[in-house]
C-alpha cells in the first residue's frame, strides 16, 4: 500500500524542487550578481545575501511546499480555526509573540540600514534590502501567527474528550500514556472532529463490552447443556441442521417429548436469546472492523490511511487494540463455552425462532462451531488440543496479511504504551512490555505462518518480550505457558528454546527468589511508623520507586511462573521458593504502595498551597534580617549596614517574585539565592553572629522546600500506578486464598494489609473500562459493575474466615455454657463458693469471647472504601460474612438431618420431657430443633461482641432457607421454573448452597421433609381419626397426630410449616390435573351414557329407588375399571394432602394465638371485613366495586392468612376445569364398593379396614354383591 503514492509524490517534489531553484537564481542573479541591478541604485550590502537567501525559502516553501505533512497541518488549521477551544490563551499568547517581534524588527532594522555604519568595513546596505527584509519578517509572523502550535505540553492531559468519572481519567492517563510524548496537532486522532478516531474508539469499545458479557455469561450456562440428561431428545448440536425433518419427526412423535420440549422453551428461550444476542454481537464486531479497514483503503476518511494511522500514537494503539479484542473474544469463547455448549444453543434457538427470521445466522453458526478444544479441567487435567488449533478457529473470519503483518510490526518495534520510560532499568523490559506481548501472542494466531515459518521474526519478538519468561497473562489473568502453546509451531519454538534452556531458567529464578529477603526487608523498614513521611518520600523519589519496581518484578515473576504446564519446569521454578513469603511480600507492597499513592497524592492536592506557605516564610526571614541590619530596630546591638540590608530587601524582593506554574525558572532562581545566602555567611557582619545565621538557615531550608514542593509533579503518581498494576493475577490470586485466610486466624489484624491488596487488585477495572469510558459508552457502568462485583465476590470468600472462625469458637463457647457451667443455687454456703466459682471454665470462655472480639476488631479495622463503583464498608462485610456462614450451617443441618430411609438409623431424642426410643421420623425432627436451637443460642451470643441484630438476621436467613427450597422443591410442578439467577431468594453476597439429591423424587431437605409426612400417612398403611385428629396404624397407636406436627414446627419453624403447606397445595393441584385427564380419558360416550341412565333411575331422589338390588350390582361392575383412579395416589392422595394441610393450619393458627393473640383476631377481622366487601361487589358491582388488579390488598392478605393459619385448604379453588358428568355417582360407587372392606372400631368410634378383608382391591361380583346389599339396608342413595 505504501508503494501506491510514492512515485507520485517524487515526481510532484522534483517539479517543485526545479521551480524554486530557477526562481531562486533568476533573483540572485538579478538583484546580487548582475554588473547593476538597477542604475539609479548602489552596490547591494552583503548581508542583503543572508536576508534574500531566507526571504526565499521560507515563502516559497510556504506557498509552493507539498507533501502529506503540509497537507495534515492546512487540514489541522481548519479544524483548530472551527473549534476554538483554547481562544483567550491563545490571543494572550499571540499578543507577546508580536510585541517580541516587533522589538527584534526594529532592532534589526536600526542595525543594518539606520545606523551611521553597521558593519565598518561594509559598504552602505542597498535599498532593495528593505523590500527583502519586510517581506522575510512579515513570511514568519504571518507563518507563525496562523500555523498552530507544533507541540503540546507534557503536561497536557491526552487527546481525547475529558471521560464522566474523574478516577477512571487517571487509569486512562496512567495506563496507556504515562509519559506522553510532544506530538503534532495532526496526531490528535481522538478529537471529537475526528471521524476516523471516533470511529476506531467506539469499536474497540464494544469489543471490550462483549467481552464482560461473554464473561458473565458463561457463568451463567445452564448445566443441561453440557449434561442434557432427559432433554437429549430435543437437544442437539449442528448435526441437526443435517437432519432436521427427521429430528423434529422423532420429537412429534413423542407426547413427551413434545411436553418436554414445550417446557424446555418456556423456560430457557429468554436466556438463548441473550446468547445469541453475544454470539450476533461477535460477528458484527469483525464484520465493522473489516468494514473500517475497507474505508481506511478507500479513502473514506479524508486525510487518514492504514499506513498514517500506525504512525500515530493513539492510531497504532487503537488498531492494535482492535485485532486483539477480536482475538481474545475468540479465545475467551471457546474456553469458556464449550463448542458443543454453542452449537447446542444455536440450534434450540433456530428451531424455537425460526430460520428465517434470524439475521446472519449461517455467519453465527459458522463462527460458533465447535473447535475440538477442550480447556483443561477436573474431568481432563491436560485439556484437549487439536491439531491447527487455535489458527484454523482465527480463520474462520480472518483479517488480510498486510493488515495482520503491519500491526505485527508495529507491536515488534515500539514502545506501544509508553510504558519503558516508568521501567528504566534494562532488566525490567520484559515487564514493561507485558502488556504489549499479551497482545501480539493473540495477534500471532493471525499470521500462523510467522509462527511456523519465520526464525528470525520470532527470535527478535522473543529476545524482545520474552527473554526472561515464559508464562505470561493475554487478558485479565488468563494466563498461558508459551512453552505449551508454542510447542507445535517449528520457528516458535526454536526461538523460545534459549529462555528455556535449563541453565538459563535456574539463573532467573535464583535471581528473583534471592531478591524476596532483601525486598522485604527493605519495605518492611519503609513500613515502621515515621520512616515513610512526605518529607522522606520527596527526597528519595528514585529510591522508593526503585524499590516497588524491583518488588512488583519479582513478585509478578513468581506469581506467573508457578503456573507453568510443565512438570520439570514448575519443579524448578518451585524449588526453593516459599509462597508464604511471597504473599508477605505482595501485602507489604500493596501497604507500601497504598502510602506512597496517598502521600503524594496529598502533596499533590497542596501543592500550591505548600508553595506560598514556604514563600511566606522564607519572606519572612528575609525582611527580618534587612531589618536587623537597618540598626533602628529595638533591642538590637547591631551595627547598621546599608548595603545589607538593602541586599536582603532585595532577596526578600526576589523570593517574593518567584512564580509557582514557571517551575523551572524558579528552581533556578531559587538555587541561585540559596548559594547567595551561603556565601553572605562569610561576611564579617554575619559570621560571628549566631541569630543571623539561623535565619539564614531557616531560610535556605524554606526555600530548598520551595523546590522540593515544585518538583513534586503529577508523574510521580502516574509511575506508581503504572509500576501497580496486577491485572495479570486475576484468576492466579485465588490459588493464595488459603495461605490469606491463614494469616488472618494468627493475625485477625493482618485485615488492614489485605484492603491495600484489595486496591491494589482494582487495577484490573482499568484496562477493561479505559476504552469504553473514551468512548463515553452507556456499557461503562454494565462493564464496571461486572468487574467490581467479581472483586468483591474476591473479597468475601478471603474474609469469610473471620465469620467461620467465629463460629468454630462458638461451638466451644456454647459446649462450654450447656455441658460445663452449672447454674447458681439460689442460697449457696460460703465454703463452697470456690468450687461454685468455676474459674477454669470460665476463663475458657473468657479466652473464646476474646478470640471473637479480636476477630470483630481485625475486619472492623478497615476503613470503607470503593473497589471499582461498589462501596465497600467493613461493617456491612462483616454482617454479609455472618450470615453467609449462619446460612451455610443451617442449610447443612437441615441437609443432613432431614434424610429419611431404610439407611437412616434411629435417633434418641428427647420427646415429651423424658429420654425414650422415637421413631426415627420424630426422632429426626428433635434432632434437628436441637441443632438449630444451639445455633440460634450461639447467634445471639456473638451479637454482643459483634454488635449486630441476632434476632432480625437469624428469622431473615432462616425464612430465606426454607421459602428457596421449598421454591426449588416447586419447579418441580411448574411450568415456568425459577432458577437461581432470577431467585428472589438467593444472592450473590451470600448464597443459599443447593446439596445433591439423596433420592430420585425430592430435589431439597423440605421436599424429604413432605414426602416423609404423606408416607407416614399413606392411607394403605394408617387411618384418619377425625377426634384425635391423628393418624392410628393398624395397632391402635398414633404414628402422626398434634405431638409431630408440633415436633415440626419446633423443628423447621413457621416459615418451615407454610412452605409445606404450599408444597401440599402444588401436589394437589398436579393430582387434580392428572385425575382430570384420566377422567376424560376413561370415562368415554358409552360410560356417560350408562352413567346418565343409572342416574335416571335412581331418580327422585326423595323415594327409594325401584329394583336396587339388581341396579346397584350392574353399577358398581360397571364403574370397576375406573376404581384405580381412586385408589392409585389420585384422589386418595388429595384427600390426604387436604388433611395434612389442616392439621399444619391448625399447628399454626394455635401458635399465633398463643404467641400474638390480638395481631390473630385483627387479622381475622381484616379478612372478613374484606369477604364482606367482596360479597358487596357481588350484590351490586356498580356501587361496591373490586379492588383493581394492582392492588396489593388480596395477595398480601392471602399471604399473611397462610402464614397465621387462615387459609381454609378446603375451600379455596385449585384448578379449573369442564364439568365432569357423573363425578357424584361415581364418588358413590366407590364408597359403596369399599363399604365391604370397612368395620366399625368401637374403641376409636369410626370405621377402620377389615384384617380379614384383604387390601384394597378393584371390586368383583361377590363384593359388589355385598355392597349392594350395604346400600339395600342403608336404604340411601347418592345425591351429588
Amino acid at each position: 500500500m505504501a508503494r501506491r503514492s510514492g512515485e507520485k509524490k517524487i515526481k510532484k517534489k522534483k517539479k517543485n524542487l526545479f521551480f524554486r531553484g530557477f526562481l531562486f537564481f533568476l533573483f540572485f542573479f538579478l538583484f546580487f550578481l548582475s554588473p547593476c541591478p538597477l542604475s539609479f541604485l548602489p552596490r547591494p550590502h552583503p548581508a542583503s545575501f543572508f536576508f534574500f537567501f531566507f526571504f526565499l525559502f521560507f515563502f516559497f516553501t510556504s506557498r509552493f511546499g507539498t507533501g502529506r505533512a503540509q497537507q495534515q497541518q492546512r487540514q489541522v488549521f481548519k479544524e483548530r480555526r472551527m473549534a476554538r477551544r483554547s481562544g483567550e490563551k491563545k490571543i494572550k499568547k499571540k499578543k507577546k509573540n508580536l510585541f517580541f517581534r516587533g522589538f527584534l524588527f526594529f532592532l534589526f532594522f536600526f542595525l543594518f540600514f539606520l545606523s551611521p555604519c553597521p558593519l565598518s568595513f561594509l559598504p552602505r546596505p542597498h535599498p532593495a534590502s528593505f523590500f527583502f527584509f519586510f517581506f522575510f519578517l512579515l513570511s514568519r509572523t504571518r507563518r507563525r501567527a496562523h500555523t498552530p502550535s507544533a507541540q503540546i505540553r507534557p503536561t497536557d492531559p491526552p487527546s481525547f474528550s475529558p471521560p464522566r468519572t474523574p478516577v477512571l481519567y487517571c487509569a486512562v492517563h496512567s495506563t496507556l500514556a504515562p509519559f506522553p510524548p510532544k506530538m503534532n496537532v495532526a496526531d490528535d486522532f481522538l478529537s471529537p472532529n475526528n471521524i476516523c478516531g471516533i470511529t476506531l474508539l467506539k469499536l474497540v469499545s464494544r469489543g471490550n463490552a462483549i467481552i464482560a458479557e461473554l464473561l458473565r455469561l458463561s457463568e451463567n450456562v445452564p448445566e443441561v447443556f453440557s449434561n442434557p440428561g432427559q432433554y437429549a431428545g430435543i437437544l442437539h448440536g449442528f448435526e441437526y441442521l443435517q437432519h432436521a425433518e427427521e429430528l423434529e419427526a422423532v420429537i412429534e412423535a413423542s407426547a413427551d417429548l413434545v411436553d418436554l420440549d414445550e417446557d424446555f422453551a418456556t423456560n430457557h428461550l429468554p436466556l438463548l436469546e441473550r446468547f445469541f444476542a453475544l454470539f450476533l454481537s461477535v460477528y458484527r464486531y469483525r464484520k465493522d472492523l473489516d468494514r473500517y479497514l475497507a474505508d481506511l483503503e478507500e479513502g473514506v476518511f479524508i486525510q487518514h490511511t492504514f499506513e498514517g494511522v500506525l504512525f500515530q500514537t493513539d492510531g497504532k494503539q487503537l488498531l492494535t487494540e482492535a485485532l486483539y479484542v477480536y482475538g481474545v473474544i475468540l479465545l475467551l469463547m471457546d474456553r469458556r463455552i464449550e463448542g458443543v455448549v454453542r452449537e447446542r444453543m444455536l440450534v434450540a434457538y433456530i428451531r424455537y425462532k425460526g430460520e428465517s427470521d434470524i439475521l446472519h445466522v449461517d455467519q453465527v453458526c459458522r463462527l460458533c462451531r465447535r473447535t475440538g478444544y477442550l480447556p483443561p479441567s477436573a474431568a481432563h487435567p491436560e485439556g484437549k488440543r487439536p491439531a491447527d488449533y487455535p489458527e484454523d478457529y482465527f480463520a474462520r473470519f480472518g483479517f488480510e496479511e498486510d493488515v495482520v503483518e503491519m500491526v505485527i510490526g508495529r507491536l515488534r518495534s515500539d514502545d506501544l504504551y509508553l510504558q519503558l520510560p516508568g521501567y528504566p532499568d534494562p532488566s525490567h523490559r520484559s515487564t514493561a512490555l507485558a502488556t504489549q506481548a499479551g497482545m501480539l501472542y493473540v495477534i500471532l494466531f493471525f499470521a500462523p505462518e510467522i509462527l511456523a515459518e519465520e526464525p528470525a521474526i520470532m527470535r527478535e519478538v522473543v529476545d524482545k518480550h520474552f527473554n526472561d519468561n515464559w508464562v505470561i497473562s493475554f487478558h485479565m489473568g488468563e494466563v498461558v505457558d508459551l512453552s505449551r502453546e508454542w510447542a507445535p509451531y517449528p520457528a516458535a519454538r526454536a526461538a523460545l528454546n534459549n529462555t528455556l534452556e535449563a541453565g538459563n531458567i535456574r539463573s532467573v529464578q535464583a535471581k528473583h527468589v534471592k531478591k524476596v529477603e532483601p525486598l522485604l526487608e527493605r519495605i518492611t523498614g519503609l513500613l515502621d511508623e515515621g520512616v515513610l513521611t512526605p518529607e522522606y518520600a520527596v527526597d528519595h523519589v528514585s529510591r522508593l520507586l526503585k524499590g516497588q519496581r524491583d518488588a512488583n518484578v519479582t513478585i509478578r515473576w513468581l506469581v506467573l511462573h508457578t503456573q507453568t504446564a510443565g512438570k520439570k519446569l514448575r519443579e524448578v521454578v518451585l524449588n526453593g521458593v516459599d509462597q508464604t513469603r511471597v504473599l508477605l511480600l505482595l501485602l507489604n507492597v500493596a501497604q507500601y504502595e497504598f502510602r506512597l499513592k496517598r502521600i503524594f497524592k496529598d502533596l499533590l492536592d497542596t501543592k500550591e498551597t505548600r508553595w506560598d506557605s514556604f514563600k511566606a516564610q522564607a519572606c519572612e526571614r528575609v525582611t527580618e534580617l534587612s531589618e536587623y541590619f537597618s540598626g533602628e530596630k529595638a533591642l538590637t546591638r547591631v551595627t547598621k549596614d546599608e548595603q545589607l540590608q538593602a541586599w536582603f530587601a532585595d532577596i526578600a524582593t526576589k523570593i517574593q517574585s518567584l512564580d509557582y506554574h514557571d517551575s523551572t525558572l524558579a528552581g533556578r532562581k531559587i538555587q541561585q539565592l540559596s548559594h547567595a545566602l551561603e556565601e553572605v555567611e562569610s561576611f564579617h557582619q554575619i559570621e560571628t553572629n549566631v541569630h543571623v545565621k539561623h535565619f539564614l538557615g531557616e531560610t535556605r531550608s524554606f526555600m530548598q522546600q520551595m523546590v522540593r514542593t515544585v518538583n513534586c509533579k503529577e508523574e510521580i503518581l502516574m509511575v506508581i500506578t503504572l509500576v501497580s498494576d496486577i491485572s495479570y493475577a486475576r484468576d492466579v490470586i485465588a490459588g493464595y486464598v488459603d495461605l490469606m485466610q491463614e494469616r488472618i486466624k494468627r493475625d485477625p489484624s493482618s485485615t488492614i494489609m489485605l484492603r491495600s491488596l484489595f486496591l491494589k487488585l482494582a487495577t484490573v477495572l482499568e484496562l477493561p473500562c479505559v476504552r469504553i469510558n473514551q468512548a463515553e459508552s452507556p456499557d461503562l457502568v454494565s462493564v464496571m459493575a461486572y468487574y467490581s462485583g467479581n472483586l468483591v465476590a474476591f473479597v468475601r470468600d478471603v474474609l469469610q474466615v473471620v465469620p467461620v472462625s467465629m463460629f468454630q469458637i462458638l461451638d466451644r463457647v456454647i459446649d462450654v455454657q450447656i455441658n460445663s457451667l452449672r447454674e447458681l443455687p439460689t442460697r449457696l454456703p460460703r465454703l463452697e463458693m470456690r468450687e461454685w466459682a468455676q474459674l477454669e471454665e470460665r476463663h475458657v470462655l473468657a479466652a473464646a469471647t476474646h478470640r471473637i472480639a479480636k476477630f470483630t476488631e481485625g475486619i472492623l479495622a478497615m476503613d470503607t472504601t470503593f473497589v471499582g463503583i461498589i462501596k465497600v464498608d467493613p461493617k456491612q462485610l462483616l454482617e454479609d460474612g455472618i450470615r453467609r456462614e449462619l446460612v451455610r450451617q443451617i442449610s447443612s443441618a437441615m441437609d443432613i438431618v432431614l434424610q429419611f430411609g431404610k439407611d437412616a438409623a434411629p435417633l434418641t431424642a428427647v420427646i415429651s420431657g423424658g429420654s425414650v426410643r422415637a421413631r426415627p421420623f420424630e426422632a429426626r425432627l428433635a434432632e434437628l430443633a436441637r441443632r438449630l436451637d444451639g445455633y440460634r443460642r450461639s447467634f445471639e451470643y456473638l451479637q454482643d461482641y459483634v454488635g449486630l441484630y441476632g434476632a432480625r438476621i437469624w428469622q431473615e436467613e432462616f425464612s430465606r432457607i426454607v421459602n428457596y427450597n421449598v421454591e426449588q422443591e416447586c419447579n418441580d410442578f411448574l411450568t415456568k421454573k425459577v432458577y437461581d439467577w432470577n431467585s428472589s431468594y438467593q444472592s450473590e453476597a451470600i448464597p443459599i448452597p443447593r446439596f445433591p439429591r439423596t433420592d430420585n423424587v425430592s430435589i431439597t431437605f423440605m421436599g424429604r421433609l413432605a414426602r416423609e409426612m404423606l408416607m407416614q400417612t399413606d392411607s394403605r398403611r394408617v387411618i384418619y381419626v377425625d377426634q384425635l385428629a391423628s393418624w392410628i396404624d393398624t395397632a391402635g397407636e398414633e404414628v402422626v397426630g398434634l405431638r409431630t406436627i408440633g415436633a415440626i414446627h419446633r423443628s423447621v419453624g413457621t416459615f418451615g410449616l407454610t412452605g409445606i403447606d404450599r408444597l401440599f397445595s402444588f401436589m394437589t393441584v398436579r393430582d387434580l390435573r392428572s385425575f382430570c385427564r384420566m377422567w376424560k380419558r376413561e370415562v368415554d360416550g358409552n360410560m356417560r351414557a350408562f352413567l346418565a341412565d343409572f342416574g335416571e333411575e335412581l331418580s327422585p331422589l326423595s323415594t327409594i329407588p325401584f329394583n336396587m338390588a339388581r341396579s346397584f350390582p350392574r353399577a358398581l361392575n360397571a364403574c370397576a375399571k375406573l376404581w384405580p383412579l381412586f385408589i392409585l395416589d389420585t384422589v386418595t392422595r388429595v384427600g390426604q394432602t387436604q388433611l395434612l394441610r389442616q392439621a399444619v393450619g391448625n399447628e399454626l393458627a394455635f401458635s399465633c394465638k398463643l404467641d400474638s393473640n390480638v395481631y390473630y383476631n385483627a387479622l381475622g377481622t381484616t379478612n372478613r371485613a374484606v369477604l364482606a366487601d367482596v360479597r358487596a361487589h357481588y350484590r351490586s358491582p356498580d356501587t361496591a366495586p373490586y379492588p383493581p388488579d394492582g392492588n396489593p390488598l388480596l395477595p398480601e392478605l392471602s399471604r399473611y392468612l397462610d402464614n397465621a393459619g387462615m387459609g381454609a385448604s378446603l375451600e379455596k379453588i385449585y384448578i379449573t376445569s369442564e364439568p365432569l358428568d357423573g363425578l357424584p355417582l361415581v364418588l358413590f360407587l366407590f364408597v359403596l364398593a369399599q363399604m365391604p372392606r370397612m368395620t366399625f372400631d368401637p374403641r376409636l368410634g369410626t370405621l377402620r379396614r377389615d384384617g380379614k378383608g384383604g387390601g384394597s382391591g378393584s371390586g368383583s361380583s361377590g363384593s359388589s354383591k355385598k355392597a349392594a346389599k350395604a346400600a339395600a339396608a342403608a336404604g340411601g342413595v347418592p345425591t351429588g
